[in-house]
Order: structure tokens, then C-alpha cells, then sequence
């Protein structure tokens, strides 16, 4: 009988593993990305505040588990004078931050070669020239708009002409293609700033050495605000470093995601979350943790963390973002949703010791079953 840690890497390669279809939609895609990206940069004063794009997400951190059919890419924004724009943290709404341009409007007015950007930027600020959201999110949705007008909403890849379809979902401007490969593609802009600029504590800190950037997200608040001042901070180069060389930290996320795409009642639990489980213990837990303990048993403490951060008691568990912990991302879940979801973890959880104390064909069956079915 196959021992647990062989039938969970079995799981990885037979279940998780994406490579046998990378490159026929990434070939696709990167023709998509291309167009667009050059059509945004022929429009002016946008095209001059784009400096570049990177895949994010799950594709972005290698711990995609299905086909790569959802890619996440960020295009970067600088202003001229980029890095005179005041940072504070939002006292409404943590984990967030505001922008105030005073300065970099200051110095844009007196440049002849910026009067473009100077009299865009006014439409975008506040009356005390902090940016709005929706004012900035309103100027690329035209601009999409625009880029797909002039395609004749269609691209031709290899001869094949594929229909493209847009829409705003959150922060994100989506691209749907439908045929030959249906996939989706979330062009996430993100205002792109110096380490110097950020707003982190004192622990946050000691995570973001080496580390450049880090950005700002017009993510639009719920229920929808219209002048809304609040940007979501990000720190996604500061992540990569952190979960990098970290053995099997990856395929644990990539068997967690997978288990909660087994399950109906786990659909609350977005990516980012157990992300964010993982990183809480990349700072508790020793560096040759992730190396030395057996893959098994880093998925068994992990689901126990996860349980934890969903209990159901008189404290209340809860799921700190990791950069500013005045944010409880379990807030909004109803004690219904947390119950549910709790059970589910709790139940895997004991699973995974059942069968890493003997492996019988039907504890076999049922981890099989965790991370290869598809919820339907």
C-alpha cells in the first residue's frame, strides 16, 4: 500500500499538474496581452503612465491548479513625479491607503511637457486632490473600450479569428476570448510605487527588505462609492519573496485549492485566503520547516491554521491580512458560511491523520477523492 505522502504527490501530478496545456493557451494569450497593451499605450495620457505589466496571481506565484485558462496581469501605472505622491493609510478602511497629488500636481503645472497629464490628473483628484478610484477606473474603461473599437472587438492569432468580449468585474478589466481556447484574462492596473512610499509597521517591515515596489489598486469599494478615495494596498513582489524556496510550501497551497474546489460548501474561500494562511506561518514557523517535515504533515498543520482561523465559538476566529492586521478578512462571513466551511476543513483535517496512520484502500479512496473530483 502506497504510503500518504506518495498518493499526495501522485495527486499533484496526475490531478494539479498544468503543463500539457501551457502552451497552447499561453501562445494565445500572449497575442491577446500584446494587442491590447499596445493599443492602451497608443492612448494618450494613459499610454505614457503605463510602465509595464507582469503575470499575478495564482499563474504569477506558480501555484495555478487548473488549466491556465484565468490569467491574472497587472499593468503597472506611474505619474510623472510618481514618487511626490503623499501615502497615508485609511483610517476607514484597513489594509487600504489614500493619494494625495498636491505635490505632483505642483510640479505638473509648471511643465509645458506634462500639460497633458496635468489636465487629466485634475479630473481625477479630489477638491483636496486626493485620487479617486472611480474616476481613475472610469478613464481605463474607456480606454478598453477604445483598444477593443479599434480591433473590431476580435483578434486573429494563427489565422483564427476569435470573437473578444469585455467587461469590468471589480478592479479588474476583463477580456473573455470563447474560441479556439476559452479563457479570460483580468488586466488588474495597479498605481506603482517606491518602497520609501510605503505605509507598513514596524513587523510588516522586516518582509519587504530588497524588495522595490509595491502597489495601490483602484478596487472599488461595496457597496459601489461613487468619488472614493481608497485604494488597496498590495504587496505581491513582498509575497513572491516570501513563499520563494520555500520547498513544499507551494504544492501545499496547490492541494489546499484544490480539496476547496472538491467541495461546494468551501467556494468562500478564495486563493488569496489560504495565501494568506501560508504567509502568517512563513513567519512563525522556522525556514527548515518547510524542508524537513513531510509534505503530509505540513498540509495536516495547515488545515488545522485554516480551521482555526474559521472557528465558530465564543472568539470568534478570524484571518488577518497579513500587511495590516486591523483587517480581519473572515469579517463578513455569516456564522452559517463559517460553520459549513469549518466542518468541512475539521473533516479533512482528520482524514489526512487517519491515513497518515494507515493507509486502508477506502481512507485511500476518499483522498483521492479530495483532490481530484471538480464540485459540480
Amino acid at each position: 500500500m502506497a504510503s500518504l505522502e506518495n498518493q499526495l504527490q501522485r495527486n499533484i501530478s496526475e490531478f494539479i499538474n498544468i503543463d500539457g496545456h501551457r502552451k497552447s493557451y499561453t501562445q494565445h494569450y500572449n497575442a491577446l496581452r500584446d494587442t491590447i497593451y499596445s493599443m492602451l499605450k497608443a492612448d494618450q495620457p494613459l499610454g505614457k503612465w503605463l510602465v509595464g505589466h507582469k503575470l499575478g496571481g495564482s499563474y504569477g506565484d506558480r501555484v495555478k491548479i487548473t488549466k491556465p485558462d484565468e490569467f491574472d496581469l497587472v499593468i503597472y501605472l506611474k505619474f510623472p513625479e510618481n514618487n511626490r505622491i503623499i501615502v497615508k493609510k485609511d483610517p476607514r478602511k484597513p489594509g487600504n491607503v489614500t493619494l494625495d497629488m498636491t505635490q505632483v500636481l505642483n510640479i505638473l503645472q509648471r511643465q509645458e511637457h506634462n500639460n497633458a497629464t496635468f489636465t487629466c490628473l485634475k479630473k481625477l483628484v479630489s477638491a483636496s486632490n486626493l485620487l479617486l478610484e472611480d474616476k481613475l477606473q472610469n478613464l481605463l474603461n474607456g480606454a478598453f473600450t477604445r483598444a477593443l473599437t479599434k480591433m473590431g472587438n476580435r483578434i486573429i492569432v494563427d489565422g483564427v479569428t476569435s470573437n473578444v468580449v469585455y467587461k469590468r468585474c471589480g478592479p479588474a478589466h476583463t477580456i473573455f476570448i470563447t474560441s479556439p481556447y476559452k479563457y479570460s484574462v483580468d488586466f488588474v492596473p495597479a498605481i506603482r510605487l517606491d518602497a520609501c512610499q510605503n505605509v507598513l509597521g514596524v513587523e510588516e517591515r522586516k518582509y519587504f527588505r530588497n524588495v522595490q515596489y509595491w502597489d495601490a489598486i483602484p478596487k472599488p469599494l461595496k457597496p459601489f462609492q461613487a468619488n472614493n478615495i481608497s485604494f488597496r494596498a498590495s504587496y505581491y513582489d513582498a509575497e513572491r519573496n516570501m513563499i520563494h524556496n520555500k520547498q513544499k510550501l507551494k504544492d501545499v497551497i496547490k492541494l489546499m485549492k484544490k480539496f476547496r474546489d472538491s467541495k461546494t460548501n468551501m467556494t468562500n474561500v478564495r486563493s488569496y485566503y489560504i495565501k494568506t494562511v501560508l504567509l502568517w506561518q512563513v513567519k512563525v514557523r522556522p525556514e527548515a520547516y518547510w524542508s524537513n517535515k513531510r509534505l503530509y504533515e505540513i498540509l495536516i498543520d495547515m488545515y488545522d491554521e485554516l480551521a482555526t482561523c474559521l472557528a465558530v465559538n465564543q472568539r470568534r476566529g478570524k484571518l488577518l491580512f497579513f500587511w495590516d492586521p486591523n483587517l480581519d478578512m473572515f469579517a463578513a462571513f455569516t456564522q452559517n458560511q463559517r460553520h459549513d466551511m469549518f466542518n468541512c476543513v475539521i473533516a479533512e483535517h482528520a482524514n489526512l491523520k487517519r491515513a497518515a496512520g494507515n493507509l486502508t484502500s477506502d481512507i485511500n479512496a476518499t483522498v483521492r477523492t479530495s483532490y481530484s473530483k471538480w464540485r459540480k
